[in-house]
């Protein structure tokens, strides 16, 4: 780390400070109650309290425990330490002694009312909690209490809270941003969206488990500052250190009956209630319910499971294997968790493992792909390589591979994978098999026919399996096999998909779609409709891929760990929907489709969500909050980038670096860019392209590029990619090059979404002459994050003005222009000249008499790039020939 862990205001707890303060400064009010949990910051919450309050009343604190609260008078010792020892048994003496504490002048009438932080106060004794209560209700004492619930304070005080004499505030846990707000603070840099996230669910947005996770994960070397962000490299948060001393310290003053029941449900977590209560555990469970140590979920079967996965982590780990066996033959005497095939066969399975039970090869089959789809690589491999029946091998093969390759070991999986689609015995095995391979595909492309060739493996594989099931295969047997061969031809649309190649794909999608909803085969509904999604966002067509991608994300969450291997493809496929529409307050909820609660498995879409959370914020016009997720993003896709969205990702940091002064950055991001092979679709590749070019333009201005915006844009169009042609022409536009206007106008009417119908007001206006719809959209940008536009229409405006020979009209132009100067409009930054340098180089030779042949040749670059440049200058300056180029224009402007 960077810097140690300071004490700092509470995170997240704004409001709750401001409604406590003013609870203990109202006229006429008693004071204030916070209830939460342990370890939510109540301490914390009070001590800033303290901090505004310390110069309008005195104030004390008392902090009570169990072992003081059988002692009277025990918690106000601080506070009464010059009481005599024979006194101790008399309330007056001891009120006496207090308000000779609180009051050292002896003058109670007119002195302000000090104020009493009691901690942990369900622990007060009720001699204290008397006392208090009186000096409250008689006005001479103010209280702030703490304590994790109102029922355990002492009958006075609590009585006061349900009087409304004392006001209550709750604490709730943290949220996700706010988790992500307290890790960037304590830890003094960008942290990775993903990391944070798991941080909140595993914490449960409890404020001392985030920074003692923070801490032992920072001291294990699994949470690392690389290239600029921390983030967790390993999936395991250790739960060792202080962290294992903060929960050994909850746990410590739990019964016997308590600390069976909890160690038998982390055991066998999930653990069915009903097996609970068979073996009398129903106070224990009750009592543990009411700690929040314990939740109960489920209908119509109830399942206990440990409030927090990191309680379950700690004890496991303090249970010994002695123990844990006699715990598990126990509980096989009211119930066989083993014969679940629900949440609970995970666990069982490797509870059964560690205590050296047999477990069925089925059953380790099963659990080992649960365990995949809950990201737990490790455990996962364990449970594959006990295999031993060799009816069971391939299928363990396959969960083995899938395994390696989610653990970052991609070659590992590939040996394992190898020759698994042409032996599978059956169509689950076959498929998984394909999956894994496509998996690879998508991480290293290879020459050998990519997803086709593999398409093609899966149809040889899926008539083999027929081939040998006989002439009448049974009625399920049928049916999956029909739902395999869409699952092929599926596949290879989705290979065809992302080399461009649209062509008929659409209609055969639609196809298999109508035949995957008559058999009632959500796969291939899931499959087909995001494909469709893919290909309509790319066409333009947002509205109607909006509901395809909606649905398929509903299919995805109702599946399960069904789904799960689907998840990161549907998941890009409808952020990018998202973004495209603008639908930001949707994002956020999305990214938490499928994975709820499935620590780890943000990890695989880290660096899309954060990539996602970027453009939002460039739209949104927050230019560093963009970068620094960009930033993020780069680093959470060198980890798990299956979508190839790393060079989007650096291009698009690239030119946001370049355009807000940091060349440095740009030049770097642009080097790493340069350096990866190209992945992903062919949309994606070629939007990179053109923010890397867009960026070397605003990084070497004089330099003549090696490809145009316009050629990449005249690219996608021969491409029939709509969107990317439309962010590639928009890119151009505000780089000061306005050719192709017809064509954007063209394309900007058909595309659903902001940003069609932005640049199509902005294309008619242009070519109509609108110079006052121009002005307007340069004063005040009609779409958030679009005031990249305002230059360009200031200019067509100026332009319009200078041609038609308006003053009127050129002055309201010099107006706007002047506020963007000035710093009170929202286009142009202050300080910064219309021109670039190369423009300006430009223009000087022609204000000498140069032609543009005689320019291009001393200036090293082609007649049409000078064309260029002197169009653009004469657009920016409002002017319309040569003879109108003066150097007061080009002096005004350079020291703008």
């Amino acid at each position: 780390m960077r810097q140690g862990f300071n004490v700092r205001p509470p995170v997240g707890r704004e409001a709750v400070l401001e409604a406590v303060t003013d609870s203990l400064l109202r006229p006429g009010g008693h004071g204030a109650v916070v209830v939460a949990d342990a370890g939510t910051g109540k301490s914390l919450l009070a001590t800033a309290v303290a901090a505004k309050l310390k110069d309008r009343m005195d104030m004390h604190r008392i902090h009570t425990s169990s072992s003081l609260s059988a002692v009277p008078y025990g918690a106000l010792a601080p506070l009464i330490s010059d009481l005599d020892p024979r006194e101790t048994d008399s309330p007056l003496a001891v009120m006496r002694s207090l308000m000779g504490r609180l009051f050292p002048d002896a003058r109670y009438e007119s002195a302000t009312a000090p104020l009493l932080i009691v901690d942990d106060a369900e622990s007060l004794d009720e001699a204290s909690g008397d006392l208090v209560m009186q000096l409250v209700t008689s006005g001479r004492l103010r209280v702030l209490l703490l304590t994790r619930r109102i029922a355990g304070l002492p009958a006075g005080l609590s009585n006061l809270v349900w009087e409304g004499a004392l006001s209550r505030h709750d604490l709730p846990p943290l949220t996700e941003a706010q988790v992500h707000e307290l890790c960037v603070q304590v830890l003094d840099g960008p942290v990775l969206t993903s990391t944070s996230t798991d941080i909140a669910r595993v914490s449960g947005g409890n404020p001392m488990l985030v920074l003692a996770l923070l801490s032992e994960s920072v001291r294990a070397e699994s949470l690392v500052f690389r290239n600029g962000v921390w983030l967790l490299h390993e999936q395991m948060l250790p739960p060792e250190g202080r962290l294992g001393d903060l929960l050994r310290a909850q746990l410590s003053g739990l019964s016997a009956g308590e600390r069976d029941a909890l160690e038998i449900i982390a055991l066998a977590e999930p653990l069915p209630a009903a097996a609970a209560f068979s073996l009398g555990l129903h106070r224990a469970v009750d009592s543990l319910t009411e700690a929040k140590l314990v939740d109960i979920s489920g209908d119509p079967v109830r399942l206990l499971r440990l409030k927090h996965p990191l309680y379950g982590d700690v004890v496991r780990r303090l249970v010994p294997a002695a123990r844990s066996a006699r715990l598990r033959r126990r509980l096989l005497t009211v119930s066989d968790p083993g014969t679940e095939q629900g949440e609970n066969l995970l666990r069982w399975v490797s509870w059964s493992l560690d205590c050296g039970a047999d477990v069925p090869d089925s059953s380790l089959v099963a659990a080992a792909y649960r365990a995949n789809n809950l990201f737990d690589s490790a455990l996962a491999f364990r449970l594959a390589t006990a295999v031993k029946d060799p009816a069971y091998a391939m299928a363990a093969r396959v969960q083995a591979a899938r395994a390696r390759f989610q653990d970052g070991k991609p070659e590992a999986a590939r040996e394992l994978i190898l020759g698994v689609s042409a032996a599978a015995a059956d169509l689950t095995t076959l498929k998984m098999a394909v999956l894994i391979r496509v998996e690879l595909i998508r991480l290293q492309p290879t020459d050998d026919g990519g997803l086709s060739a593999v398409a093609a493996d899966w149809l040889a594989g899926v008539d083999r399996i027929e081939e040998s099931a006989g002439e009448n295969p049974d009625s399920e047997l049928a049916a999956d096999i029909l739902s395999s061969r869409r699952g092929g031809r599926l596949l290879d649309l989705t290979g065809r998909i992302a080399e461009g190649r649209f062509g008929s794909a659409e209609e055969e999608l639609r196809t298999i779609l109508a035949a995957g909803l008559r058999a009632h085969d959500d796969e291939a509904v899931l499959i087909a409709k995001i494909l469709l999604a893919e290909i309509l966002t790319e066409s333009g067509r947002l509205q109607a891929a909006y509901g395809l991608s909606h649905d398929a994300l509903t299919l995805l969450d109702r599946g399960g760990h069904r789904f799960m291997a689907y998840y990161q493809f549907v998941l890009y496929r409808h952020l990018r929907v998202l973004v495209w529409l603008g639908k930001w307050k949707e994002i956020s909820a999305t990214i938490q489709v499928g994975v709820s609660g499935v620590f780890g498995a943000l990890v695989h879409v880290a660096g899309a969500v954060d990539l996602t959370e970027a453009v939002m914020h460039l739209r949104t016009n927050d230019a560093k909050a963009a970068l620094d997720r960009l930033t993020a993003s780069v680093e959470g896709l060198r980890t798990s980038d299956s979508q190839g969205l790393l060079t989007l990702s650096m291009g698009l940091g690239a030119f946001i670096a370049a355009s807000n002064g940091q060349p440095v950055l740009a030049e770097e991001l642009l080097a790493d860019a340069a350096s990866c092979k190209p992945r992903g679709a062919a949309t994606t590749r070629l939007l990179a392209r053109g923010y890397e070019a867009a960026a070397r333009m605003l990084l070497q201005p004089e330099r003549q590029p090696g490809i145009t915006l316009s050629e990449l844009a005249e690219e996608a169009e021969n491409a029939g990619f709509v969107s990317v042609e439309l962010e590639l022409r928009f890119l151009s536009l505000s780089l000061g090059d306005i050719e192709g206007l017809n064509r954007l106008q063209k394309i900007a009417e058909d595309f659903e979404g902001p940003q069609g119908s932005v640049l199509g007001r902005f294309a008619r206006a242009v070519l109509d002459d609108d110079a006052d719809e121009l002005l307007l959209m340069g004063s005040d940008p009609v779409e958030p994050g679009w005031e990249r536009l305002a230059d360009p229409c200031i200019a067509a405006a100026q332009r319009i003005a200078k041609a038609k020979g308006d003053h009127a009209l050129l002055q309201r132009v010099q107006r706007v222009l002047g506020k963007q100067r000035g710093g009170t409009g929202s286009g142009t930054k202050a300080g910064v000249p219309l021109l670039t340098r190369r423009e300006r180089d430009v223009a000087a030779l022609v204000m000498q008499g140069y032609r543009n042949a005689e320019i291009a040749e001393r200036l090293f670059l082609s007649v049409r790039t000078v064309e260029g440049h002197i169009y653009r200058t004469f657009e920016k300056l409002g002017i319309s020939k040569r003879e109108e180029l003066k150097q007061e224009l080009l002096t005004r402007d350079a020291s703008a």
